[in-house]
């Protein structure tokens, strides 16, 4: 059979309603560095089992205290500590927005600025107990989300080395605290 121009027709595909993979965006290994690919399952509430019928996935970016506890240079204990300090420093604003208001309303609704508060509180009680020596990399690790690599006047391993120590019993000290 001809089509126009003389030429042979091509014959149409079936479309196919195979899944086709999530679009994760670019998958270049600069585009998923410290990210982690995983599966986007829902989890049933009565029987507890996890389901994925659509074979979702998705990435999620993964902080540097999560990879030194995965890579096994910070404890358990050490990681969620670094991450309640970091959760206490998200509600730390310039100001303190219950220092204007004079009367404190106690209707037990639900007041995000009240509990901003309280976590710069809590934040603030956490920074004491931090070992002056430990503060610099506990402030560019876990606030700041840095690498140990990127500390300023990092000259080789050992310098590496000496903050991950510092960072360590830092978190260890504010630790034993804290708990």
């Amino acid at each position: 059979m001809r089509g126009a121009k003389g030429r042979k027709a091509m014959k149409a595909k079936l479309v196919s309603l195979k899944l086709a993979p999530w679009d994760l965006g670019p998958l270049t290994p600069a585009q998923i560095a410290g990210k982690r690919i995983e599966e986007a399952a829902e989890v049933d509430p009565k029987t507890g089992r996890k389901s994925n019928p659509n074979r979702v996935i998705r990435t999620r970016r993964e902080t540097w205290i999560g990879r030194y506890h995965r890579q096994g240079k910070l404890s358990v204990e050490q990681a969620n500590i670094a991450a309640e300090l970091f959760e206490a420093a998200s509600g730390m604003p310039a100001r303190d927005p219950l220092a204007a208001i004079a009367k404190v309303d106690t209707s037990g609704t639900h007041d995000p600025e009240a509990e901003r508060v309280d976590r710069r509180r809590k934040f603030f009680r956490m920074w004491e107990e931090i070992p002056p020596f430990a503060r610099p990399v506990i402030q560019h690790v876990v606030l700041d989300d840095q690498s140990l690599r990127s500390l300023p006047g990092r000259l080789n391993s050992r310098h590496e080395a000496r903050q991950l120590d510092r960072l360590q019993r830092g978190l260890q000290a504010l630790h034993e605290a804290w708990s």
